[in-house]
């Protein structure tokens, strides 16, 4: 008998950990790609959908957007039913793999993607299999989150250097290589300790569902806003009598709208031509630049010229001052500075990003007090801003499925102030072990960001029930069937999802078109639709001005459809609006529909 210690489960796939390529003749696939164990069951290992229970004291008013409790990846499942094909923008912060209090991962779920995940527990850095253990995490949710974009739709993945080229390969997978948008480096840190290399900026990956949808050109929020900040220009310069008067009311514009403009707000100065910010690049960035006199048109004496020289040749320099571009100095000790007008703003979503990691902790520390130090690692809601407000329209659904602190929220939320959008957000969040990052933080950071910059924020918090299965539906009592019809109901998808009415007999809701649905319901055993009920049914969409074809829940109808209300079976209705299955991630290159 062998004296080996038998390995757990967990043990074993750490050990059969493999990283390759696969040639071309490999019955695995065709081509280069990431293999390791687990490969061939992410896609089929998908959990059962769950009831999404609304939560009233944690949620704020009743809007279309969702902050979500529970496993990201049973919350998915369950919600693309009303959401499938729906997102615009998803933007996901997952675990980085560090090691420490970074990544929790659950054998249990591996195995059995129902499982409560009570056995999660960190991965260290020691741990052998910890980059199989992270695939193994993330490769279900990319897909399911796949599956919940529009064909125009995009994600943005940040990553740093410990799983980037594991993430790339994977997303070349899930989304095809030909979808890759970019790859986005941001420089967040100076990082001045001794080292080979000093680490100063993570990553974040952009892959669209089907590239050859999307615009050839995005527009950031800023481009749209500068022409909207022309719009007020404009009409203000209408009204100035005086040149003086001008300048005074548009710089008193931008004071009073400081916080909607941010790097607009710089372009405070006005002349003949419109408003305009000093631009500091006169000079060559380079050694070697052109070196001529300009003359000081007070002193008469030559300006300082730039340690590099000039950018731009002496006659391009002459028809610049001429065109009353440049701006001199009190005396000529100073180097002439060019005028850069806003109506000549062009922006765009750059492969290098440089802001402040920091930035993302001074905003909870503003919101929640300077000994804040709830959340480690807080991304800057301006770096989600630029994201999002690049890739996505006013109207976008934006989803987060590692919703973290809440930033993804914050930033939508102060983008639709910006530029008056009616973006949505849904955020999913478990939490970190015992602390419930979704009420205890997400929730409050909300309601005092709204507060403190006047934004509109509107949301619906829901947490994560049962399994919903055949059984499981028919033994719900009245309330929670309500939750599952809203949350199931197909003609809620695509539009916002089924508004809950909580006033009426049959009645528990409508869609965006206001058609109403009723529900009739006294267990498996005693909720039949008949004449009478519809006729009550009916009278309760007049009354609440709602409109038909009705959709009525029951087990059985003993009466015949009419153009003005819809039978809908329970439990049948309600699973197959579930989608429940395997995943199918299809693409031009690869008509494997299981890896």
């Amino acid at each position: 008998m062998s004296s080996r210690k038998k390995r757990r489960p967990a043990e074993q796939l750490a050990m059969n950990t493999v990283l390759q390529s696969t040639p071309d003749d490999s019955p695995n696939g065709s081509g280069l790609h990431l293999e390791w164990e687990g490969r061939r069951a992410y896609r089929s290992k998908i959990p059962i959908p769950r009831v999404l229970e609304p939560d009233a004291r944690l949620s704020k008013g009743d809007g279309d957007s969702l902050v979500v409790e529970g496993d990201n990846l049973q919350v998915m499942v369950s919600l693309r039913s009303q959401f499938n094909s729906s997102v615009d923008v998803a933007y996901i912060d997952p675990p980085y793999n560090r090691g420490g209090n970074d990544f929790r991962y659950s054998d249990a779920r591996y195995h059995d993607p129902n499982a409560e995940g009570k056995d999660a527990e960190y991965v260290s850095n020691e741990d052998g299999g910890r980059h199989t253990k992270w695939l193994n995490y993330m490769a279900p949710r990319l897909a399911m989150i796949r599956e919940l974009m529009k064909d125009t739709g995009v994600i943005f993945v940040s990553i740093n250097d410990i799983e980037l080229f594991r993430l790339g390969m994977l997303m070349d997978e899930i989304f095809d290589e030909k979808n890759r948008i970019g790859i986005v480096c941001w420089k967040g840190s100076a990082d001045n300790n001794p080292s080979r290399i000093a680490i100063e900026h993570e990553y974040v990956l952009c892959y669209a569902k089907r590239a050859s949808e999307l615009p050839k050109v995005w527009r950031p929020v800023n481009q749209e806003l500068s022409q909207s900040l022309m719009e007020e220009f404009r009409r203000l310069k209408d009204a100035a009598k005086t040149q003086d008067d001008l300048a005074k009311s548009w710089k008193a514009f931008l004071k009073d709208n400081k916080a909607s403009f941010e790097r607009l707000g710089r372009y405070t100065a006005v002349d003949e031509r419109g408003p305009y910010q000093v631009g500091y690049r006169v000079h060559n960035t380079h050694p070697a630049g052109y070196r001529y006199d300009i003359i000081h048109p007070v002193t008469k004496k030559p300006c300082r010229i730039p340690s590099n020289g000039y950018r731009y040749t002496e006659s391009t320099m002459k028809r610049l001052i001429d065109e009353g571009r440049i701006i001199f100095g009190k005396t000529h000790e100073q180097i002439v500075q060019m005028k850069d007008y806003l109506d000549e703003y062009r922006d765009t979503l750059r492969s290098v990003v440089s802001l402040d990691a920091r930035k993302g902790a001074y905003t909870l520390k503003a919101l929640f007090g300077d000994k804040f130090d709830g959340f480690d690692y807080p991304k800057p809601v301006e770096l989600i801003e630029l994201l999002v407000g690049a890739a996505g329209g006013k109207d976008a659904l934006v989803l987060d499925a590692f919703a973290g602190s809440g930033t993804t929220a914050h930033a939508v939320m102060r983008l639709n102030k910006i530029d008056g959008g009616r973006r949505r957000f849904i955020l999913i969040e478990e939490g970190n072990g015992k602390d419930r990052y979704a009420r205890t933080l997400i929730v409050p950071r909300l309601r005092k960001a709204a507060k403190r910059d006047d934004l509109k924020c509107d949301f619906r918090f829901l947490k994560t029930g049962r399994e919903l299965d055949r059984d499981a539906i028919l033994g719900l009592e009245r309330d929670r069937i309500i939750n599952v019809i809203c949350q199931t109901d197909r003609t809620g998808v695509g539009g916002g999802g089924i508004k809950r009415v909580d006033r009426g007999r049959y009645v528990i809701g409508h869609n965006k078109r206001d058609e109403a649905i009723a529900l009739v319901w006294n267990g498996r055993a005693n909720s039949a639709v008949t004449v009478k009920i519809v006729d009550e049914a009916l009278a309760e969409v007049a009354k609440f001005g709602l409109k038909t074809p009705l959709r009525i829940y029951g087990t059985v109808c003993r009466i015949s459809e009419t153009r003005s209300f819809t039978f809908c079976q329970i439990p049948d209705e309600i699973l197959a609006s579930l989608h429940y299955g395997p995943l199918e991630i299809e693409t031009e290159n690869d008509e494997r529909t299981s890896a």
